[in-house]
């Protein structure tokens, strides 16, 4: 006779013990999708690497999954075409130098917080003191992305030299040109700049011009050098001139 206890199973498979699985469904799935981005995410920035050592004709499939240690198969299962691979690893280039970027906006723009908005005026008294702090703090930016960032920005170069070629490659190419003009603007307006806009993308102008000098190693472009340029960009952008900075 069975039991009237609902809990008690005396039919068929009764002896068979009860599965408790606490394991949330579809978690297979997603542990398997961040092991899948995980490598790809590794395959993009080995291309970033080979195109800093060898250029774009350097990135081939082969090469970049040698440099990411990865089967060779691998790189074409995540990407239809070598164009493909190209296009993504400049566009993941853009979304971490622009990360950083934005960080180095966001420390200038904490600066600004701490200075009364009537010294923040063209012509003030606090102008001078403000543009040598303001150089500092780009000087040593400057200075971090030609020693721990040096690999990165030779991939820059290298991959906004080939979107002059490449359609898909000068679409990205514009919006991180932008993404610096846009963060500059906002800073300038700050401070009182009368043509914010325009003197953004003249200092994108130079700093790009900057970064190819300093990786073609081109004579004048030593720290002092480097350092004297820098200030220059500053005082220019505050309306400073270099006597009253020397002024007691």
């Amino acid at each position: 006779m069975s039991s009237s206890n609902p809990a008690v199973n005396d039919g068929p498979g009764a002896n068979k013990p009860m599965l408790n699985d606490n394991r949330a469904p579809g978690r297979g799935g997603k542990t398997t999708r961040a092991k899948s981005e995980i490598r790809r995410h590794a395959i993009l920035k080995a291309t970033i690497r080979v195109a800093a050592k060898d250029g774009i004709k350097g990135i081939k499939h082969r090469s970049v999954a040698r440099e990411a240690g990865v089967p060779l198969a691998a790189t074409t299962y995540y990407f239809r075409d070598i164009n493909e691979l190209i296009s993504d690893a400049f566009m993941l280039y853009a979304k971490e130098a622009g990360a950083e970027l934005k960080a180095f906006h966001d420390t200038l723009n904490l600066v600004l917080d701490g200075v009364p908005a009537e010294q923040l005026r063209r012509g003030a008294e606090f102008r001078p003191e403000l543009c040598q702090r303001l150089t500092d703090f780009a000087r040593a930016w400057m200075q971090e992305q030609f020693t721990r960032r040096r690999e990165q920005v030779l991939a820059e170069q290298v991959f906004l030299m080939e979107a002059l070629r490449d359609d898909r490659l000068a679409r990205v190419a514009r919006r991180y040109r932008q993404s610096w003009i846009d963060g500059l603007e906002q800073l300038l307006v700050r401070l009182d700049s009368p043509c914010p806009r325009q003197d953004g993308t003249l200092i994108v102008n130079v700093v790009l011009g900057m970064s190819y000098d300093l990786l073609l190693e081109v004579p004048g472009t030593e720290a002092e050098v480097l350092s004297a340029s820098v200030a220059r960009i500053v005082q220019l952008a505050l309306g400073v001139e270099p006597e009253d900075l020397r002024a007691p």
